[in-house]
This record gives structure tokens, C-alpha cells and sequence, in this order.
């Protein structure tokens, strides 16, 4: 008598794992991942731009100022460094300018894709009582 309790408590637990596995197995995939991001694309794009834009600058540069840039980047934590001459110099105006102008181009493309991404972000908060109106 105990097995025929067993046997009927288990069934229902059976029923109730079977039925799950059936219907996961008839939800669509993309209800289980992510759905792809349009920033991503649009940020590539953008970075790929600035990147040209700074390979371009840079073969623009001399050795001389190539290796202070370098030389500079390389003792930005050092103290003593960093009180020496050599990291007080400067590029050249017109070079600091070029740098500049790429850098403001990457950052209003950055600023137009996050506004882009905030209003894409915005739902629809009507949108269940739109769909319940449907049926």
C-alpha cells in the first residue's frame, strides 16, 4: 500500500516536469537571449572613424615628437618625471589642434549615439492596454 502512494505523489510530479519541459521546448529562442544592441554598431562605426582619424595624426607626427609622446606617456607616474623639463614640453599648436578636432568629432558622435540609445529606451507604457485591445 505505501508503494501505491509513492507511485501516485510521484505522478503529478512527473506531469508537472513533463508539461514544463514541453513548453520550453516550444518557446521561441529569442525569448531566452538578449536582443542585439543598436549602440554597438553605431559605436564600431564611430570608433573605427577615430581611429583612422588618430593613425593619421600620428604618421603626421616627427620622430622627435613621436618619441617625446612616448618618452612622456611612459613617465606620467613617475614623480621625478614629472618635474623635469621634458615632461613640460608640448606639441607643436598646430598638431595639439588637429588632436583636438578629432577628439571633439569622436565625442559628438559618442553623445549622438547615447541620445539615440536614451530614446530608444523609452517604453511604451501603453503598449499592454494597445495589445489587450486587439483581441
Amino acid at each position: 500500500m505505501s508503494s501505491d502512494r509513492r507511485s501516485s505523489s510521484l505522478l503529478p510530479s512527473l506531469l508537472v516536469v513533463g508539461c514544463l519541459c514541453l513548453l520550453c521546448s516550444q518557446l521561441p529562442v529569442s525569448f531566452l537571449t538578449a536582443a542585439p544592441s543598436a549602440h554597438g554598431r553605431s559605436g564600431r562605426t564611430a570608433m573605427r572613424g577615430f581611429k583612422e582619424d588618430f593613425e593619421a595624426w600620428r604618421s603626421s607626427l616627427t620622430p622627435e615628437e613621436q618619441k617625446m609622446v612616448q618618452t612622456q606617456a611612459a613617465g606620467e607616474f613617475n614623480k621625478k618625471f614629472r618635474k623635469s623639463d621634458e615632461f613640460k614640453k608640448d606639441l607643436p599648436e598646430e598638431k595639439v589642434k588637429s588632436f583636438s578636432k578629432i577628439l571633439g568629432k569622436f565625442f559628438d558622435a559618442e553623445a549622438a549615439d547615447y541620445k539615440k540609445e536614451v530614446a530608444a529606451k523609452v517604453p511604451n507604457y501603453n503598449r499592454l492596454l494597445e495589445k489587450a485591445g486587439d483581441k
